[in-house]
């Protein structure tokens, strides 16, 4: 059989920390899926087309042959049962993220006992880059932007 994983994420917007996580796990597995995922608890700058649209361009752009990307509106252990995918792939920054991961973990694990959940640590030149830093960099040059105009 073969390995197959989904890493999910809201990727809004997608950072070098997620492409990261992506080419190492494409390298594990022998197949991976980057789902772009909406939680329904998050704001979002982008639609949910729009981060679809951006995080499939840039996947594509990284040549991966065993890597595509797929939306997902639900839940992640039901896509990735409906994808015939044994493994769910999720990243850790810090101490703050080990605790909600394996939160999630767990609830995951108690929906689907078939589906392991494999953790990758961030890169240590990576590991302070966030959606949410990243946003707040792009609303700053936007402002900077914006105040040279005026």
């Amino acid at each position: 059989m073969k390995r197959r994983a989904v890493f999910a994420g809201s990727f809004d917007p997608m950072h070098n920390g997620h492409i990261d996580v992506i080419k190492r796990a494409s390298n594990l597995f022998d197949y991976l899926y980057v789902a772009v995922s909406k939680n329904i608890d998050k704001k979002y700058t982008l639609s949910n087309n729009k981060r679809f649209q951006i995080v499939k361009c840039k996947i594509e752009k990284l040549n991966l042959k065993n890597v595509s990307v797929v939306e997902n509106n639900g839940l992640t252990v039901d896509l990735v049962k409906r994808l015939k995918c044994q493994y769910l792939i999720r990243s850790i920054r810090n101490s703050k993220d080990v605790s909600y991961e394996i939160n999630m973990a767990q609830n995951n694990f108690l929906l689907n006992q078939k589906i392991e959940t494999i953790f990758f640590v961030a890169s240590s030149k990576l590991k302070d880059i966030s959606s949410t830093n990243q946003k707040e960099l792009i609303r700053q040059r936007k402002m900077i932007i914006r105040n040279k105009h005026e």
